[in-house]
């Protein structure tokens, strides 16, 4: 399998937090993964289990989550479903990630899905970044968002800060307790105020159905909701990824994991063990 990833897209990774590859999934896949979708969202909106068909680690149990009227979030379908990882296998997945964030390698981490349907205000997603709940530290846990339709202007795309990325600090999240607060984090109000700047360095990005982000862990972004009278829904399909300088790293503002945050084998300031995540893509 090729691996799509030009030093252009290299560079503007690093310097902007995020960066598009054109056609990096076949159609025969865009169809497969789209196909895989439909079946998870039909099981959780039946209220109808969803038993893994194949192991990625521990994660939470596959959920959907709505937002607005037409706004919905599938979490963690991976192992739900034999197409998915195909994906990860068969893919040049793994080799965007490793190409475009310098890994030696890459392990899968989890996934969302994001399907968009009408111009709610709701449905849009609000400005934020990954890293601020992740229990991983290092560079290399970046998002993989793949279109899974044509998402042009109209069709809620993508927004970013560019540069955001350069930020040496973590932002104290609404997700998290706030009853606490530790070094390192700043108030989310600042990230809220850092895109409502005159002048932010705010990206726009369309996609054809095929085409991927990669979006670092630290790139502040968003999504608008499709705009009125917009027809047909928009499915970007996002992975996460563990990348060859991740650690754990967890602290009283992460995120908990069900099966890993108290798994005896997930030892602070050590990488993720093999039995847990195993590497699926190395350089050379």
């Amino acid at each position: 399998m090729s691996c799509p990833v030009e030093p252009r897209h290299i560079a503007q990774y690093r310097a902007e937090g995020c960066t598009r590859v054109e056609g990096a999934f076949s159609p025969q896949w865009v169809e497969r993964l789209t196909a895989a979708i439909d079946r998870c969202h039909a099981a959780l909106a039946a209220g109808r289990p969803l038993p893994p068909v194949g192991t990625v680690g521990p994660r939470n149990p596959p959920s959907l989550h709505r937002t607005g009227a037409g706004g919905v979030q599938l979490r963690n379908c991976m192992a739900a479903d034999r197409a998915f990882l195909d994906w990860i296998a068969e893919s040049p997945a793994a080799a965007i990630v490793g190409a475009l964030t310098g890994a030696a390698h890459v392990r899968f981490w989890m996934d969302a899905t994001f399907i968009k349907q009408g111009s709610d205000p709701e449905t849009a997603t609000p400005w934020h970044n990954d890293v601020c709940t992740f229990p991983f530290t290092g560079e290399q846990q970046p998002s993989l968002w793949v279109a899974l339709t044509d998402v042009d202007e109209e069709n809620a795309p993508l927004l970013t800060l560019a540069g955001s990325n350069q930020d040496a600090w973590r932002y104290h999240s609404p997700l998290s307790r706030q009853d606490i607060s530790l070094p390192g984090y700043r108030p989310w109000q600042e990230l809220l105020d850092r895109v409502a700047a005159p002048g932010a360095d705010i990206r726009v990005w369309p996609a054809h159905a095929g085409d991927c982000l990669l979006i670092h862990p630290r790139t502040i972004h968003a999504s608008r909701p499709q705009a009125p009278g917009r027809r047909g829904r928009r499915v970007a399909f996002t992975t996460r990824w563990l990348g060859s300088d991740v650690v754990w790293a967890p602290d009283a503002l992460s995120v908990t994991v069900a099966g890993l945050s108290d798994h005896p084998a997930m030892r602070a300031g050590a990488p993720p063990p093999d039995a847990l995540f195993p590497i699926v893509w190395q350089r050379g």
